[in-house]
Parts: structure tokens; C-alpha cells; sequence
């Protein structure tokens, strides 16, 4: 397989995290798949896997996070790891939230300044 094959295989099996090099070759990484459960209305990208994307080396890929369609050049991608999917790794550690994020969340929570927070009253319905 090819770089451009096993991009799409690993695509399609799940979410990826797609590390690229942008125009002014700046690294810059994105959650995409093209695998069908995670698309909108069970959408493939279109011409994803068509002969003309193949000769000219690009990709299409669902962006998780913006929920749009980007396109790459397969040269620009420089690294890809699968979060998702059969296959993927037990990714359980990334998932997991830091020990100083959840201690600073509990401290906010055991705050006063949380309890006196004020909501929005209600509007009564008039009857």
C-alpha cells in the first residue's frame, strides 16, 4: 500500500488525528475520518477515492471538530494516528482528563464564588 491508501484505510476505519503542514509550513493537526457512522447523513466525501484524486495525490476528510469537508495533498500530511475504530489503540489515557484540569474543576465546584452565581429568573406563565 501506498501512503495515500493507507491514509484512507485508516480514515475510513475511525477518527485520526491528521497532522499537516499548512501553506507557510507550519504544522497544524485536525480530528478527521471518512468512516460512515461519523459523517453528516452518512455522507462519503465526494470523489474521495476517484482516479482523478488518486493522480493528482489529494484527500478529502470530514473535520470533526468544524463539521466541514477539508481537502489535503497527501504530501502534506505528516503524521496520522487513529483514535477511534477497530484497530486503533486503547487510547484511554489520552481520553482521560489530567490530574491538575479535574483538581482545579473541584476546586471551582467547592468554591463560594459557584454558589453565588446568579441564574437567570424564570419567566411565569401567565395563565
Amino acid at each position: 500500500m501506498n501512503k495515500q491508501e493507507i491514509i484512507i484505510t485508516t480514515l475510513q476505519s475511525g477518527i485520526s488525528e491528521i497532522t499537516y503542514t499548512d501553506e507557510h509550513s507550519i504544522e497544524q493537526s485536525i480530528m478527521g475520518t471518512m468512516a460512515h457512522q461519523h459523517l453528516p447523513d452518512g455522507n462519503m466525501a465526494q470523489n474521495a477515492n476517484s482516479s482523478q484524486h488518486h493522480s493528482k495525490n489529494i484527500i478529502e476528510v470530514f473535520n470533526v471538530n468544524s463539521e466541514q469537508w477539508e481537502t489535503f495533498m497527501v504530501d502534506s500530511i505528516v503524521d496520522i494516528e487513529q483514535l477511534t475504530g477497530e484497530g486503533a489503540p486503547n487510547n484511554e489515557k489520552k481520553l482521560q482528563a489530567g490530574t491538575e484540569y479535574m483538581e482545579g474543576i473541584l476546586e471551582l465546584t467547592a468554591s463560594e464564588e459557584l454558589d453565588s452565581l446568579e441564574y437567570p429568573e424564570e419567566e411565569e406563565e401567565e395563565g
